[in-house]
Formats: structure tokens, C-alpha cells, sequence
């Protein structure tokens, strides 16, 4: 099957408009918060699971989307691609990476073992938690150092 039509099937579009409008409901409900730099950060665990379901590309469509949502909605200036603040900037650009990193490193639909060559399913479980914790321990130390590097600035 395409490349084309992997993503084009019902279940990843299915999955990319659901994590899509998770995404942007996210991005509504806690922009007025001071955990509002958490919505990536959390956003990278479910990036985990749509790559456990739909795929590498279904994953990297959905990342691309939540990125450019998280820079329109999430960072002021709401509605524009324009992000103000260095520190927020910063932010998208470690999510942008760590949500790379998650989608090509995470188990896809189809896992494989160098031993018997099929993987249970505790070992996908294990694998993906070991990815998506590793994205989001990465994100969180930039966005901790990017934190306090802003609060001595000011």
C-alpha cells in the first residue's frame, strides 16, 4: 500500500482528526493558565499512542499539525504564527524535536524482536513508555531551563 493511502484510510484520519481537535482543545482550555508550557509536553504521550496505532506517518502529520496548532492558538499572539516570547519559541521548538524523536523511535502497528521476530504486546507497551518518558523528561528539562534562564533575565 502508498504512502498516500496509508494516510488517506479511515482509521489514520480518523486518528489525525481526533488528535488534532485534542490538540486545539487543549490549546483553548489552558492558554490562560501558568501550565500552559505542559500542553506539549503532555501532548507528547499521546503522540506515542497515534503512532502505536496509525503508523510513522500518520504520527508525523499529527506532529506537524499540533505543532503549527500550538503556535496559533497556544502563544500569544492567538491567531497568528508569530510567537512573541523567546522563551515560548524555545518551547515549540523542543516540542517540534521531542515530537520527532517520539514518532520515528516509538513502536509502530508492526513490531519486531531480533529473536523470534514478533514482540508481545508488554514488550510494544514497555518500548513506547520508554520513548514517550525519554521525550517528556527532554522537554521538560528545556522547558525548566528555559524557565529560569527567562525568570534571571527579568
Amino acid at each position: 500500500m502508498s504512502r498516500i493511502r496509508k494516510v488517506s484510510s479511515p482509521k489514520p484520519l480518523f486518528t489525525i482528526m481526533v488528535s488534532v481537535g485534542l490538540a486545539f482543545v487543549l490549546c483553548l482550555l489552558c492558554r490562560d493558565h501558568a501550565l500552559k508550557a505542559a500542553v506539549p509536553v503532555t501532548f507528547l504521550l499521546g503522540l506515542a499512542a497515534v503512532r502505536l496505532l496509525g503508523g510513522r506517518m500518520t504520527g508525523f502529520v499529527v506532529a506537524t499539525a499540533a505543532g503549527l496548532i500550538f503556535a496559533t492558538f497556544l502563544f500569544e499572539p492567538y491567531g497568528t504564527l508569530a510567537i512573541h516570547s523567546g522563551v515560548d519559541r524555545a518551547e515549540l521548538l523542543s516540542f517540534g524535536l521531542a515530537s520527532f524523536v517520539v514518532v520515528y523511535f516509538s513502536p509502530g502497528p508492526v513490531a519486531f524482536d531480533n529473536t523470534d521476530g514478533i514482540t508481545t504486546p508488554s514488550d510494544r507497551l514497555e518500548s513506547w513508555i520508554a520513548v514517550a518518558g525519554y521525550a517528556v523528561v527532554f522537554t521538560a528539562l528545556v522547558t525548566l531551563l528555559l524557565q529560569i534562564w527567562n525568570s534571571l533575565r527579568y
